[in-house]
């Protein structure tokens, strides 16, 4: 339960956070707070289906809600992530918490919740539910020593 309460509350942080950059959008311009949403939608379904849904750990997924979402695609089965996976996601991380940097930088109040809730979501997620993963394909692998 300890690693779903982690994986759960890690994902929250990482909402709340991306909501941030969304809020500090909208304060620059409309259309910028709107671009950046479609784009947290479209990184996240790039995120479940290059990653997520690989993961043979689907079922007890210390997530909870993406292991859920990925087990409905179905045509996707676990092994190595390939090249264009991983550049799939990489390329949505550094949209996801890369590009709002340049406006909230604006806002140091929104930079600083933005990187606190971001840095806590990380360590939870590394040294607690990466740490009970068994996906031996994923890349952050490497295990964390409590």
């Amino acid at each position: 339960m300890t690693i779903q309460f982690h994986g759960v509350t890690s994902l929250g942080l990482v909402l709340v956070a991306l909501g941030i950059a969304a809020v500090a959008a909208f304060q620059v311009s409309w259309v910028l707070g709107s671009v950046y949403l479609l784009l947290c939608a479209g990184a996240a379904l790039a995120i479940l289906y290059a990653y997520c849904a690989k993961c043979p750990c689907r079922q007890h997924c210390g997530h909870v809600l993406p292991g859920r979402a990925a087990m409905w695609l179905k045509g996707r089965r676990p092994g190595p992530y390939t090249a264009v996976e991983s550049g799939a996601l990489v390329l949505a991380l550094a949209s996801l918490i890369g590009l709002p940097q340049a406006w909230l930088w604006q806002n140091l109040w929104l930079f600083t919740a933005f990187w606190m809730l971001t840095a806590v979501a990380v360590v939870q997620i590394r040294t607690v539910v990466c740490h009970a993963c068994k996906n031996v394909h994923c890349p952050l692998r490497v295990r964390v020593r409590l």
